[in-house]
């Protein structure tokens, strides 16, 4: 990494933050992000600048960056397009290392604002000082308490890598992993990558210790060579997941507008991601889903899958998207079904997948699925004995003692699968076999033993087939 990269500390853990448009009118953006730069909990030196104002929100106001006393590490800017060259300089005077332009006005509206962009890079690169946007949403480290960013979400500290060059889906792409239980190392709204481009924050992101994980939206890129280069690098050492926007006329058109995208066909963009070793995502929910997937749990080492059903009908269902997503759902040894036989009902049809038939034998779950991963014959196993939550229970009451038995019975098998999770998982770890389940995890918020314990549910089946499948080609591909 040279040492124009090195400065990208300085975006995520600055000591000192000078904040160019602080105000405390509302709805102004620099009311809005300084509030939540303060709201987050950051514990460095603040500096709002703002020439009209004595302070803001409590803090002393300075009129320029050069009255700042003290060091400046990072400079955020949400002034209007037309101040921050002017404020480029003063920050290159005063040796600051790294800024956010949040302010729009720049190449998205071409012409003359897109050579104004060029200037105030080149200005900021003559001074060793590294940009992020301009028009953009601005960043977050949640282990810094750093939230210079628009929306109020202060995700929780984890080990997913945010870049997006649209601050919307950078929030939706946060979102889905603190949905998922988990959280974020840091997010960035990349914007117009005027100066740093996503491939530089992959770069980053991939010597980053605390990031595990990559995921990224991206409506276009001005180098494909260079993007090649960098991303196959950073996606060598972990994984990184990409969903592009701007896939028709449409898309580019307002790609251009939004953002300045230079339009990249989608048949070349996909071509660019075989060449750089990412894994592409088809939509905002599944690049969400899939990044989750690789956290808390081992590689599935091959493409041959064990199925675990509690019915029939859904392990069709998986048998027939595993065939779409190249895995294959194999056929156990006759050693290895006659070891599960005596543990399924006497109904039971031998065979892969392993069907319970509505079985409510649930404490042979656990060691059915021990069976079958130390076989040697698996190298991932999809367990269906529940599925996604549709609908709230509807509260039905017991008519007499039989039904109060039965409806105990339903809730103690429900009880029973959430007991054996974490013993479930301590054999994945053991035997580097993956599981891959439906569901949700509603039920652990506020839990922090269990969130450490778990790893990703899935909404459906077909997500649950894919993520096998790009996992088990990220292994091929590094092994």
């Amino acid at each position: 990494m040279d040492n124009r990269l090195k400065n990208m500390d300085y975006i995520f853990h600055p000591r000192s933050v000078a904040f160019l448009g602080a105000t405390e009118t509302i709805p102004k953006w620099g009311a809005i992000v300084f509030n939540n730069l303060i709201s987050g909990g950051f514990d460095g030196e603040l500096y709002p600048v703002n020439p009209g104002r004595d302070q803001v929100f409590g803090h002393k106001a300075y009129a320029s960056v050069r009255d700042i006393p003290g060091d400046v590490d990072l400079a955020v800017f949400t002034i209007p397009a037309d101040q921050v060259m002017a404020a480029i300089d003063d920050c290159v005077a005063r040796g600051v290392k790294a800024g956010v332009i949040i302010s729009a006005g720049f190449r998205e509206k071409g012409g003359e604002f897109a050579d104004m962009e060029a200037r105030l890079v080149a200005r900021a690169r003559a001074g060793n000082m590294v940009l992020v946007g301009p028009n953009c949403n601005g960043v977050s480290c949640p282990r810094a308490k750093l939230f210079p960013w628009f929306n109020p979400i202060f995700a929780p500290a984890g080990s997913v890598g945010v870049v997006s060059q649209s601050g919307v889906i950078a929030d939706h792409f946060t979102g889905l992993v603190a949905n998922a239980g988990f959280g974020v190392s840091k997010t960035v709204s990349s914007g117009n990558e005027a100066d740093l481009k996503s491939e530089d924050y992959y770069e980053y992101f991939s010597e980053d210790p605390t990031v595990d994980v990559i995921v990224s939206y991206v409506e276009g890129i001005s180098d494909g060579r260079r993007f090649i280069e960098k991303t196959r690098a950073a996606a060598s050492k972990k994984p990184i997941i990409v969903f592009k926007g701007g896939r028709t006329e449409y898309g580019v058109s307002a790609a251009s507008s939004h953002t300045g995208a230079m339009a990249v066909n989608s048949d070349v963009f996909e071509s660019i991601c075989k060449q750089a070793g990412v894994i592409r995502a088809r939509d905002v929910v599944e690049a969400g889903t899939m990044a989750v997937s690789f956290i808390n749990r081992p590689l599935p080492r091959g493409r041959r899958v064990g199925i675990i059903t509690g019915a029939g009908g859904v392990g069709v269902i998986a048998s027939d998207v595993c065939f779409d997503e190249g895995l294959e759902v194999v056929r156990l040894s006759d050693e290895t079904l006659a070891k599960i036989n005596g543990l399924m009902p006497d109904w039971w049809v031998p065979g892969n997948p392993v069907d319970f038939v509505a079985g409510f034998n649930y404490q042979s779950i656990k060691p059915v699925i021990e069976i079958i991963m130390r076989s040697g014959e698996v190298d991932s196993i999809i367990l269906l004995m529940g599925g996604p939550r549709r609908m709230k229970p509807t509260g039905a009451q017991a008519k007499d003692k039989k039904t109060e038995n039965i409806l105990a019975a339903m809730k103690g098998f429900g009880k029973a699968l959430e007991s054996m999770n974490e013993s479930i998982y301590e054999l994945m770890y053991e035997l580097d076999v993956p599981i891959y389940a439906p569901g949700a995890w509603d039920d652990m918020n506020g839990d922090e033993k269990k969130k450490e314990k778990h790893v990703s549910r899935y909404p459906s089946v077909e997500s649950i087939c894919r993520a096998i499948s790009v996992m088990a080609d990220y292994f091929e591909r590094n092994k």
